[in-house]
């Protein structure tokens, strides 16, 4: 069986679309797919990728119209349907080369943002339950999936799921010393304006569900006021 791939190329400003065909190999990913043709058909192909475990995010693509990870997506479900499949870069992120895009928006953001535990002087035992939101919360790998396929990040002083998630995941954290400021960045990076579309849910590759937690810190507000 022969894997049909369209990439959408992109150099120097110009973009355009190549097709390839790749032999398909059982367990085929389409990250493995993306280095046969790099290996044997076009060297100057460019993605990225770094862990092939699916925790470090940087392989983050779009397959078909829908953002996923290139080292867990398989391609044999889509090779049954033996349509062409189009491989594309993230969108809402600059593109740098091919597949390549620009992702240091988001530890600026972070820094930004300070999204780190503030010191808190208290010794603080963590709630098993409270412990699982914590968890649930901290497992995004910053992969920018939800960030580029939210409408909403057109606007330009929208925060994002990416980190209304991580704001989340302070403002619950008993650790956390400045829970105050956490409720002030979520509402200065127009919390209220999340379409609540859940398609940051659907593409969330480790089911982190930020538009739940967007929704959940939006309770917190209206409880606190």
């Amino acid at each position: 069986m022969q894997l049909k791939l369209r990439i959408r190329r992109h150099k120097e400003g110009k973009s355009w679309y190549d097709s390839f065909s790749v032999p398909y190999e059982e367990g085929m990913t389409f990250l493995s797919a993306l280095q046969k043709i790099k290996e044997t058909q076009d060297e100057t192909l460019t993605f990225r990728h770094f862990c092939r475990a699916g925790i470090c995010g940087t392989c983050a693509i779009y397959i078909n119209g829908f953002p996923k990870l290139a080292c867990k997506e398989q391609v044999l479900p889509y090779l049954l349907d033996g349509e062409e499949i189009t491989i594309e870069p993230l969108k809402n992120l600059r593109v740098i080369k091919d597949l390549v895009v620009d992702h240091e928006v988001i530890p600026k953001k972070m820094k930004e943002l300070s999204l780190w535990i503030s010191e808190n002087k208290e010794n603080i035992n963590i709630d098993p339950e409270v412990s699982k939101y914590i968890e649930s919360s901290a497992d995004c790998i910053l992969c920018g999936a939800c960030h580029s396929y939210c409408p909403q990040i057109l606007e330009e002083d929208y925060a994002g799921p990416l980190f209304f998630a991580k704001l989340y995941r302070f403002s619950v954290d008993p650790r956390e010393g400045k829970k105050q400021l956490r409720k002030l960045q979520a509402l200065s990076g127009r919390l209220y304006h999340c379409l609540s579309c859940n398609k940051c849910n659907n593409v969330c590759p480790k089911e982190v569900e930020p538009a739940t937690l967007i929704r959940k810190l939006m309770l917190m507000d209206v409880d606190s006021a």
